[in-house]
């Protein structure tokens, strides 16, 4: 409440402000402030704001009730406003103006600028987000906050939200990537509530009345003011002695919580009570809606405003920056419980009709406006408000498709469980959260539209999303099903043909995999969007089928359709270009990636950001850049999450696991191996190569040999069997079985006609080198790799091969690399031979950065990462990057090495 002083918060605000100073340091910090109405979350943000203002920090801050949950980024549009006027503030909320265009770029674009303006805050001094009433925060916001907060995990930022519930869905989003603190406020003790009596009443008050105010306030801050401004207006006080009391005995008193709120609206005047109820039912007015005020409380236009006036003057209608509010959420929300749901109904149904009315003589009407009224007051059967629904969700699909998947659940409970006319709304609701990155909620409303859908164009649209989404999801061989149905039925486009044959390799029919990709290029390709689509799975299937001389001629011809078609252009280069990286297509993958990279910041669009992503970490990971493989994978992974790009984010979980093992970062690699694996087939495939890799540096053979035993195949027809197999021979050839290794290599000789990949070809030349002590081969393989651009492949062969000069430029490439373990093994066979060891970067504490070192020393003395953050104020994922850079400069694989380094340094 205004005027209440902020009493018995001393220690939340302490922490919030430590939090704030630290993060230069320690990077985005997150506190999240919960309590029940009334407990002072309000209050003690202002204060918040107010002293973070003192310390020259920036300050956003943002308010939000029921109606603004209604709002599509409303609160990232206030948040955004409350800063100063600037170009970077301009743009920003110009990048928030809904438009219809695709949602991918419209939100890369709207993320873009609230990161940009949010980097340029950060800059130079550090900067908080404060969010009150988390609660009735849109979920187009939350979402389009999360992404920002992801990307500024490194940033001196401070997010502080208030809740009435301890754990909103945004902290639980964030926290993988931030420390969250959660607050929780508790009541006020007795003589603070002392306090905030004596503030409100300016006089001393005797033991008995803070006692009595305690017990009926529940020791909340607004009911204990609430409670002593009406026992002063019953004159139920007396004052004697400087010292306020009680007039009356206790008993005689009946004033709970609800009746002392009640009564700051009691003595109102019957019309203004009448324009309160009004105001509640509105949340928020502008003073251009008097007129609308008034047809609603059927007064006429001048009583309102003097009505209106009134409430201003009671301090129960205050004004903000978007209009006139309740002083207190909790006024509001007692007048429009005291309605009762008829009442409210009703006001919600003249609201909604005025509207349309207003709407059906051209004046201008807030359609979401609109929308909320009639969803809040329309009876079921109600086509008109269905039709508006509709139309609303319609227009929020593409800029807000949280809400407008909303709009379409309320204008489904309005319609009978068989009205036809809920096919439409279905297949609405279908693609907007598929386009949502919704997969498992779009599926059951896409299964029922599919049942009654005839055939055409909408019906190939809701096919597509539903299985798109089973297959999101895992469900493929549900989503196989489907589409063998559709498929079936007759009349099936191309592109969804195309689509059933990438999801045959996910059920393992092989056979019917190949057939439909000899067969599909013939088929009739209607439009380029068409061309793009069915060019690009038969881009993919064929690189799980091993054919990636036409994996390249697919990509080619999906470019070649998108001709003239920026957007189709960007589309068939980026999909394309992760396609061809991970199946080891280097130098095709990156003139891909280049261009589609060129093309995206000509066009300033954002779809497809993650097949590009993905691009980028691999070809870093097989160009020999892994360390800026994993600074990448650290920015790109929140990205990913977010818009749900399982594909994507499966493949860099393995390039980590991969390169983490190999540089014998076993903690963190222990983590990642205990992560769920990639669904995809081939991706899951990849992630077993490393999880194999994984499990032999741990020391299990066994379990390792088993796992790339069932990855293979029968026929070593799984995607990367050629990797899988050399290394079940490596495992044969350590063991000793070296029957076992020549039958496998066997099979592995008798496929490698089809495997044209430099990737395959150099593995292959690689094991048959090993297994039959080949040099010729083995020099084959350090060759192929050095073609096709797999310095880490070209440098495994290099050390097979045993050569002076090879092991040379092995044991430099793995030292750049940081695979430590591969480095010593290169090191000893150059000493065997007597050729002198190419000398290791200097180990000095220079090296280091302050926070390494921090870091580092506390390793030395035995701590764990989560001790370790605890005590320097990171996140724990903090500690595992520093840590991979320490080992990385250092030339240490585990904590001991890295405690025998420090311990050498203090020695010299």
């Amino acid at each position: 409440m205004a005027g209440t002083p902020l009493v018995g918060r001393d220690q939340e605000l302490r922490t919030v402000l430590a939090c704030a100073a630290g993060s230069p340091a320690t990077g985005l910090a997150v506190i999240g402030i919960s309590g029940e109405p009334g407990i002072g979350k309000t209050s003690l943000l202002t204060e918040i704001a107010r002293r973070l203002r003192d310390e020259q920090c920036a300050v956003l801050t943002s308010a939000s009730d029921v109606l603004g949950k209604r709002i599509p980024y409303g609160t990232i549009t206030a948040l955004v406003r409350s800063l100063p006027a600037e170009r970077a503030r301009a743009e920003a909320l110009a990048a928030l103006e809904i438009t219809g265009e695709d949602s991918g770029t419209w939100f890369g674009r709207a993320c873009d600028q609230v990161v940009r303006l949010l980097t340029a805050l950060t800059a130079a001094r550090p900067a908080a987000v404060l969010v009150d009433d988390l609660d009735h925060a849109d979920d187009d916001s939350l979402s389009l906050l999360t992404l920002v907060l992801r990307r500024l995990t490194a940033a001196p930022l401070v997010l502080v939200t208030t809740s009435r519930s301890a754990d909103p869905g945004l902290l639980d989003r964030v926290e993988e990537h931030a420390e969250v603190t959660h607050l929780v406020l508790p009541p006020l003790t007795g003589a603070e509530v002392t306090r905030v009596v004596e503030s409100f009443l300016d006089t001393a008050v005797d033991e008995g009345l803070a006692r009595e105010v305690l017990h009926r306030s529940d020791g909340n801050p607004f009911f204990v003011t609430e409670i002593a401004r009406s026992l002063r207006e019953l004159n139920l006080l007396t004052v004697d002695d400087n010292r306020a009391r009680l007039a009356v005995s206790p008993d005689a008193i009946r004033l709970t919580r609800g009746e002392a709120l009640l009564r700051r609206v009691a003595p109102l005047e019957n019309d203004t009570r009448l324009v309160a109820r009004a105001v509640a039912v509105f949340r928020r007015v502008r003073l251009d809606q008097i007129p609308l005020l008034a047809r609603v409380s059927s007064l006429p236009e001048p009583t309102v405003a003097e009505a209106f006036d009134a409430l201003l003057h009671a301090g129960i209608v205050i004004h903000d920056d978007t209009g006139y509010r309740f002083s207190h959420a909790l006024v509001g929300e007692a007048l429009y419980q005291e309605l009762g749901p008829a009442q409210r109904r009703h006001l919600h149904s003249l609201i909604s009709a005025r509207l349309l009315d207003d709407r059906a003589h051209h004046l201008p009407v807030d359609l979401l406006q609109l929308a909320w009224h009639l969803a809040e007051s329309a009876a079921p059967g109600d086509h008109r408000a269905v039709a508006v629904l509709t139309e609303a969700a319609t227009e929020a699909r593409t800029s807000a498709p949280e809400t407008a998947a909303a709009l379409c659940a309320r204008a489904l409970q309005l319609l009978p469980v068989n009205a036809q006319d809920r096919i439409p709304l279905l297949a609405l609701q279908c693609r907007i959260l598929a386009r949502a990155s919704r997969p498992a909620l779009a599926v059951d409303p896409g299964l029922a539209a599919l049942k009654s859908l005839g055939p055409g164009q909408e019906r190939t649209r809701v096919a597509t999303a539903t299985i798109s989404s089973l297959f999101s999801v895992g469900r493929t061989a549900e989503a196989l099903a489907l589409a063998d149905a559709e498929v079936a039925a007759g009349s099936t486009p191309t592109s969804l043909q195309a689509q059933r044959a990438v999801l045959l390799v996910y059920n393992n029919r092989y056979p019917e995999a190949l057939a439909e990709a000899a067969r599909l290029p013939s088929l009739p390709i209607t439009s380029p969007a068409e061309g793009v689509i069915v060019h690009e799975h038969l881009a993919l299937l064929t690189s799980f089928l091993f054919q990636h001389d036409r994996t390249v001629e697919h990509a080619d011809q999906a470019l070649a359709h998108s001709a003239g078609h920026l957007m189709l252009e960007l589309q068939a280069l980026s999909v394309c270009a992760s396609i061809t990286a991970l199946a080891g297509l280097v130098h095709d993958a990156d003139w891909r990636y280049r261009r589609a990279e060129d093309l995206a910041t000509r066009t300033g669009a954002h779809s497809f950001r993650a097949e590009r992503q993905a691009t980028r970490v691999t070809l870093d990971w097989l160009g020999g850049h892994w360390d800026a493989a994993l600074d990448n994978i650290g920015r790109y992974l929140p990205d990913m999450a977010a818009s749900q790009a399982d594909q994507a984010q499966g493949a860099l979980q393995a390039i980590e696991l991969s390169i983490r093992t190999w540089r014998g970062e076993l903690d963190v690699a222990a983590r990642l191996a205990a992560l769920p694996p990639p669904r995809s087939t081939n991706i899951s495939r990849l992630h077993a190569a490393a999880q194999a890799e994984h499990l032999i540096a741990k020391g299990d053979q066994l379990a390792a040999y088993d796992l790339l035993r069932a990855s293979i195949g029968e026929d070593l027809e799984a995607p990367y069997s050629c990797l899988l197999a050399a290394r079940m021979i490596e495992l044969d050839l350590d063991q000793g079985n070296t029957k076992a290794a020549h039958d496998t290599l066997a099979r592995l000789t008798e496929v490698a006609p089809t495997r044209v990949s430099p990737w395959s070809r150099t593995t292959i030349a690689r094991i048959t080198g090993v297994v039959r002590n080949d040099q010729d081969h083995l020099r084959a393989a350090a060759a192929e790799a050095a073609q096709g651009g797999l310095e880490f492949e070209k440098a495994r062969a290099q050390l097979a091969l045993g050569e002076v000069q090879a092991l040379t430029e092995a044991y430099i490439t793995f030292q750049r690399l940081g695979a430590h373990g591969l480095r010593r093994q290169a090191g000893n066979h150059l000493r065997a031979l007597g050729a002198k060891v190419p000398r290791a970067r200097s180990k000095t504490p220079g090296l280091l950065t302050t926070a390494e070192e921090n870091v580092a020393r506390l390793v030395q003395q035995g701590m764990r990462n989560r001790d370790i953050a605890a005590a320097l104020h990171y996140s724990p994922r903090t500690i595992e990057v520093y840590l991979s850079r320490v080992y990385a400069k250092l030339h240490v694989s585990s904590r001991l090495e890295l405690a025998r380094a420090l311990d050498a340094m203090q020695q010299r």
